[in-house]
Order: C-alpha cells, then structure tokens, then sequence
C-alpha cells in the first residue's frame, strides 16, 4: 500500500478528494493553508459572545440524535479523530495524527496525539477511543447517525496507549470521512459512563475548547472557554492559541423575525440561523451581514412515508415529483436564495449525479401517472376519485409562519392542478416528536440529513436504522443492497455505486427533493473571524472582536 496524501480543487466539490482518502494509508499532520482572520489583539476585560439558535434539539450528546444544532454545540466542546478540509474535503489529522487502513478497507489503525486531556483533566487515550466506540454500539438505536456509520463493527482495540485498531465485519469505505463528524466526537469517560439520560441534558465532557456550563431546556446552553486548549483543528484560523471569547451565551430563539431584529438590533453577535424571508432584512441593515453557505449532503425533499396506503402506488409518488414547480418554489418562498433541486444529493456532496430527469415539471406527465394509477374520475370539488376515495395525503408540521409552512401551502396549491389534495396539519413539535419516522400517523413530511459523504443516503433510505431511516420496518431489499453496497465500495467502483443508489431512490420516487440546502447564517459587523467546517457550522474558537 502506498503512503500518499493528496488535495483537490472544490470543483464540483472536492469528489476526487474524498475519494483519494479511501485509498490514504497514513497522513502526518499540520495545517491548512486557511487564512486566519482572527483578532490577534489582547483582550482587556472577559469577553461574551451572544448566540441565537432557531430551535433547542433538547439532546446534547452528540453519540445520540441526529439534530444540526447538537452537532454544532458539539463542534465546540469535542475534537474528532481526524477532520475534513471544507475547501478541498481531504481528510486531515486531528486526534489522531496518522492512520493505515488494510487493503480491503475492513482494518483502521489510528496513531494518537499524546499531549491531549478532557476538560475533566483526565487524559485522551486508545483507550478511551475504544470505549466511545463500545459505547455507540450499546445505545443501539438511540445511536441514530454514529451507530450507521460504525455498521458492521467488530471491535476496537487499543493496541498500546496511543494506537487504535477499529475492526469491521467488511469493507467500510465510509468510516475515515466518519471520524472527522461531530457523531463520532470523543466523549471523557466520565461522559460514557453516565445513562444515556444525563448525558442528553447537557453533561458531556470532550476536548474541545469549550466547555458545556450549563443548559436550560427551551432557554439556553452557556460554553466556557478552557484555559489549558492546545491542539486546535488544522482548519481553525485562531493564531492566539486561546479563545477570544471567554463566555458563550446562546439562547433559543423560535421566531425568524425575533431573530433577525435581535441581530440587527446589536444584542446578538451571531444568529444561527436566520430564515429565508428575513435574509433580506439583515442584508438592508448597517449592524450585521447574512453568511450564504451551501452544504452537503440529502437535498431537501419531502419523504413519502412507505406506511401511506396512497403513496404505495410508485406512479403515484412519481406524479408528485413532476407535479412539483421547484423553480417557482425557490423564488417565491425562499425569495431565489436557494437552487432547485437537481438530485437526491446536494452538488456540493461528493458522487452528486445530475438526476434532474426525474425531477421536471411536467404537468401533463403527472395526470398521466395519476391515470395510470386508477385516479381517473373527479369530485365536485375537482380532486381525483378512485372507488369513491379522493386522492388526499396529509402531512403534520410545526413552525407556523416559517419558511417551512410556506413550502408546504407550495405544494398544496400546485398538487392540486393535477387533482390531488394535500392536507396540512399544524401542530405542537412535542406531538410528532411521540412518534418515529416509520410510525408517523400521516403520509409525508419531511426529513433530511447533511454530510460530505454519499454513505448519507443510507442513513436516510435504507431500512437499519429505527427513527432515522425512512424506510425502517418497510425494507426494499433491492436499495438496501445498493446502500450497503455504497458503504462498502472504494475507488472507480464508489462513483458507480452512489450514482445507482441515487437513480434507485429517484426512479421510485422515494423522495421529491425540493432544494439544495444553504445555512444563513447571521453575524454582526463587530464580529471578526468567521468560519466554519464543512458541514457549514460556525466555529466560535475562531471568533473574536
């Protein structure tokens, strides 16, 4: 095997490199050639960075829910084995300062930086890595997004105090991209030893730069700086080896407009995130700035839950992908920030394949479909019939007023041209969250997850993974074969791969993806530094005044 390290350009986005990482045997370390723009100035006084966040995903241990914000509190107060260039996708050194991977991708021997502590002062170890990885496994489903991607896992060893041997039951071609994601975040041991319970309300311990304080359920989280941090990512751009900001305040904020008026209006530094129809309002003012960022991986779509008897029928979910007028969509509900969908994937994820085919608006394609299905006569209220039965499906939502609903009042009104009913219920975020993805009592929603790594698909749309994957309980055997097939491929044979799990999901109409996914991301004009990782969360160790 060969010891080689190579970069890409992000054209197309950095494909090759994530690629060359499958076939990389051992890395040494060092930084990015990123540009810092952080402060280099003294602080005279504590500093406080005030936070805003949309939402409270009321989970704060990142081995457990899937949620975009647990992975950001996570960036903040873990480190990850490796980590992923967001400008070139290579995987680079972190934790772990080198690593070999058998011929057959089913071996990954990990070498361990030995100057690293928990914030608890105990030291990162093999074999703490071990445990963390043991401990994944024993959640079980509560291991929604970490448990995927340790499937087929065999074990960890710790070979001596700084080498790791993780062993699979196969080929795992996904896993080194795996070890540079908040879900595989090492957690101290005093953090594994606690139920899965307590570690969810916030009492997770890592080495990151930042500890978790304190956290309040619907109110907020409070981040204190560590004093003693020294083995920074080499994609953070701080050059004063601590951080700036000493305190992190953040608060969960609910409505988009509260929201944005807080950033412009200076009593937040930082807005996590802004909704599309208050872009504008931020852009117009003089205090803050709108950070447009795409990110990778599920375009997002609605799902067609397999449990729908109506959506059962294949012609059926295909007449709603080509009833959907997603450049209509994209203007005027997310104001033409946003890309229509083009595939499964976002463009900016690695093996994207344009499957825009299946995806046009073609109204008279979608009657068609419909015919075919057995909807062929109409109501008095102009919606198809079948055996005296109106073609109606429902979704459940909450966020009244949010871009969200927008979509959905979208959709009602476009599916409706071709003869079907879309029933829209809102409803309390408590009330969906009773139930799993394979048990919602409706007939879609949606649902999505980002990462720089096709192996995402299998997450979404295999049948593993109990409240995670869409089709748990309802399996295709044909795609859970192409998924685990995805997982397992390296080099020519992983383009192919990715490319048929996607044309699979696709010509199946498994999901009618609507848009690329972009963060707006709030920040104020007092703010210097900013910068984020690949899957476009902010790195608050970067940030300064």
């Amino acid at each position: 095997m060969t010891t080689t390290r190579r970069s890409s350009s992000r054209a197309g986005i950095f494909a090759g490199a994530i690629a060359t990482t499958l076939l990389l045997t051992a890395c040494s370390g060092g930084n990015t050639d990123a540009e810092s723009t952080a402060s280099t100035g003294e602080k005279t006084e504590p500093q406080r960075l005030k936070v805003a966040f949309s939402h409270d995903s009321e989970n704060y241990d990142p081995q457990q829910p899937p949620q975009t914000v647990t992975r950001l509190i996570s960036r903040q107060i873990t480190d990850t084995l490796t980590e992923q260039d967001p400008k070139t996708g290579e995987i680079l050194p972190h934790l772990a300062t080198e690593w070999e991977i058998s011929e057959d991708a089913s071996t990954f021997t990990f070498t361990l930086r030995q100057d690293v502590t928990f914030s608890d002062g105990t030291p990162f170890n093999a074999e703490v890595v071990k445990n963390n990885f043991d401990r994944i496994i024993e959640l079980g489903a509560l291991s929604r997004v970490a448990g995927g991607q340790l499937r087929g896992y065999q074990s960890a060893e710790a070979v001596d105090e700084y080498t790791v041997r993780v062993t699979f039951d196969g080929p795992n071609a996904q896993f080194l991209q795996a070890t540079a994601s908040q879900p595989l975040g090492i957690l101290a041991q005093a953090t594994l030893e606690l139920s899965p319970e307590e570690a969810a309300a916030g009492n997770v311990i890592g080495t990151g730069p930042y500890t978790l304080e304190s956290y309040s359920p619907d109110s907020g989280i409070v981040l204190k700086a560590r004093e003693d941090y020294a083995w920074p990512s080499p994609i953070y751009t701080n050059s004063a080896g601590e951080a700036y900001f000493d305190t992190v305040e953040i608060s969960f904020v609910k409505e988009p407009t509260t929201i944005a008026g807080s950033l412009t209006g200076k009593q937040l530094d930082l807005a996590f995130e802004i909704d599309p129809a208050s872009v504008s309002t931020v852009d117009a003012s003089s205090t803050a700035y709108i950070e447009q960022l795409p990110t990778p991986g599920i375009s997002i779509p609605l799902l067609p839950l397999p449990q729908s008897e109506v959506l059962s029928d294949v012609k059926v979910r295909q007449a709603l992908n080509h009833a959907t007028d997603r450049e209509t969509i994209v203007k005027t509900v997310y104001q033409g920030l946003n890309d229509p969908a083009t595939s499964v994937l976002s463009p900016i994820t690695p093996y994207y394949t344009d499957l825009s085919e299946y995806l046009t608006f073609d109204v008279d394609k979608a009657n068609q479909l419909l015919d075919e299905a057995g909807w062929t006569e109409r109501d008095s209220d102009g919606f198809r019939t079948k055996d005296d039965k109106r073609l109606s499906i429902e979704t459940k939502y909450s966020g009244a007023g949010t871009s969200t609903e927008l979509l959905l009042q979208a959709l009602q009104a476009q599916w409706k041209t071709v003869g079907l009913e879309f029933v829209l219920t809102p409803v309390q975020a408590q009330e969906i969250a009773e139930f799993q993805l394979h048990t919602y009592p409706f007939d879609i929603t949606t649902w999505s997850q980002g990462r720089a790594e096709p192996d995402v698909l299998r997450t979404v749309f295999s049948s593993f993974y109990e409240g995670q994957s869409v089709r748990f309980d309802n399996a295709d055997e044909e795609l859970d074969e192409l998924l685990v097939a995805l997982q397992s491929a390296t080099g020519d044979d992983r383009a192919a791969a990715a490319e048929s799990a996607q044309r699979d999901i696709l010509e199946k109409g498994y999901a009618l993806p609507i848009y690329d996914p972009k963060r707006f991301i709030g920040v104020s004009n007092e703010l210097q530094g900013f910068n984020v990782d690949i899957e476009a969360k902010p790195i608050f160790y970067d940030l300064s005044k």
